[in-house]
């Protein structure tokens, strides 16, 4: 049986997930200040209904965030944000960090700033996304979670990029690039999003991970962690930028 091991590392009186949120809350910003925003470029239904032409720039995104998710025109690889660098991770196995002039079909990034941060050694991705929503305050709201250490054995995808006509993503997913690492350092960088924005955004949790090393990457499908620091941020605010190119006007979404 694998152990679940805490180390909160806020200094606070009570030490426990309820009083580190409490804290987290008391220094949010003044009621007429914002709160931070998650922003999303187009939706998930218009990506998996195969609409991955792109007019978003990485440049677009620098000045919006430095830390998400999503993927790059033609569904050409997965994007990685991290620190403000956006890289790309191809399915021939190359991960790049990506150009201004880069184009995103889809996407999903926070100005990242930790309100809560604890460890945890041994757990796989299911038992940490479990652990996540126990710790949570509410599960209506985004998170944006960055997991940093050591991986004992991850496994990632990437797509390689199409040309049109662009089929859905449902076809391609038999044919992607899968990658599998054993004890490699890096940092998955995650979004959890609540339930009622299926077909907006992937309901849950959606990680994407790139190594310290900057040489390795991808979606990640599976991972096991060795011991690793969680930084959690928690978004009240949440802003689409929808595209207005003709197959996004004409698409019927949601998909039946």
């Amino acid at each position: 049986m694998r152990t679940i091991l805490f180390f909160f590392t806020l200094t606070l009186a009570a030490q426990t997930p309820e009083s580190l949120w409490r804290a987290a809350r008391s220094k949010q910003p003044a009621p007429e200040a914002q709160p931070p925003q998650i922003l999303q470029v187009s939706t998930l239904d218009a990506l998996l209904r195969g609409l991955y032409a792109a007019s978003y720039t990485v440049a677009d995104l620098k000045q919006q965030g430095d830390f998400g998710v999503g993927t790059y025109e033609g569904l050409d690889g997965e994007l990685i944000a991290l620190d403000g660098r956006f890289y790309q991770m191809r399915a021939n196995g190359q991960l790049t960090e990506a150009t201004d002039k880069d184009k995103i079909p889809f996407a999903v990034l926070v100005k990242f700033k930790a309100d809560v941060q604890f460890s945890a050694r041994n757990v796989t991705q299911a038992q940490l996304g479990e652990l996540i929503d126990s710790l949570i305050p509410t599960k209506n709201h985004f998170y944006a979670i960055k997991v940093h250490g050591t991986f004992r054995d991850l496994t990632t995808r990437a797509i390689a990029k199409q040309v049109l006509p662009y089929p859905p993503l449902a076809d391609l997913i038999p044919g992607q690039s899968v990658f599998n690492y054993a004890n490699i350092a890096g940092t998955a960088v995650g979004i959890r999003s609540p339930s009622f924005v299926a077909g907006i955004n992937q309901v849950g949790h959606h990680f994407h991970f790139v190594s310290d090393d900057r040489k390795s990457g991808g979606h990640a499908l599976a991972f096991t962690t060795g011991d690793v620091t969680l930084e959690i941020q928690q978004l009240r605010r949440h802003a689409i930028w929808l595209p207005d190119d003709e197959p996004f006007r004409k698409a019927v979404l949601p998909i039946q």
